[in-house]
């Protein structure tokens, strides 16, 4: 089994080389994060690298225990950076064993991949992303841990996920089968994951996702 952190370099990496090939027309691109262009998502990936554990948890504080307002704050407020400085931060420290307060590497990985995603799918670029690191975060945003910064909490709650690419598979109910990049973007509350899903548990699927 690969070490955690290894595959994460490889994807910080991985992500770097597609930022590094775009132009600055679409660096202003929309990203599937919602909100966020892939400048916004570049941003936000220099952030664990630039802000301390001690200065994050106090930010969060002063925002009434908002994470996702600190990660917006920043990620606007650093955006118009050069796009060289911005995949510096990542390329330069793709080695970082940087884990957030309370999470675990895992969370690291679920949180390059799935802004490689977003990045990536809207820009026509690929993201080679290994099963070993699909099938980890498969299992983490299944988990409890995953709590709702990654996941919406019951998302997948009444169906039985199934991989067509591997042989992982959780759940029970009717049953949602799809790639391992599919049943990410499903569970990472991306909508364009329910194109790459099938079988008679989506319909729940959308209506978790709010989607119609």
């Amino acid at each position: 089994m690969t070490d955690t952190f290894d595959l994460i370099a490889v994807q910080r990496r991985a992500v770097a080389d597609v930022l590094d090939s775009l132009s600055a027309e679409e660096w202003l691109t929309p990203s599937l994060c919602e909100g966020w262009r892939v400048q916004e998502v570049a941003a936000h990936l220099s952030m664990p690298f630039r802000v301390s554990n001690g200065r994050f948890i106090l930010q969060v504080l002063g925002a009434g225990g908002n994470i996702a307002r600190v990660m917006d704050q920043f990620a606007r407020a650093h955006s118009g950076e050069p796009p060289a400085t911005l995949v510096g931060y990542l390329r330069d420290n793709a080695d970082s064993h940087f884990v957030a307060p309370t999470y675990t590497p895992v969370a690291s990985l679920v949180e390059i991949v799935v802004h490689g995603f977003d990045i990536s799918l809207p820009t026509r670029r690929h993201v080679e992303v290994p099963e070993e690191a699909t099938r980890a975060i498969l299992d983490y945003l299944v988990s409890a841990k995953a709590g709702t910064v990654f996941t919406k909490r019951g998302l997948a709650a009444g169906v039985r996920l199934v991989s067509t690419d591997s042989q992982w598979s959780w759940g029970e109910g009717p049953e949602v089968r799809g790639s391992n990049f599919g049943l990410i973007e499903v569970l990472a509350r991306r909508p364009l994951g329910l194109e790459h899903v099938e079988g008679e548990g989506v319909d729940l699927l959308r209506r978790h996702l709010g989607v119609a």
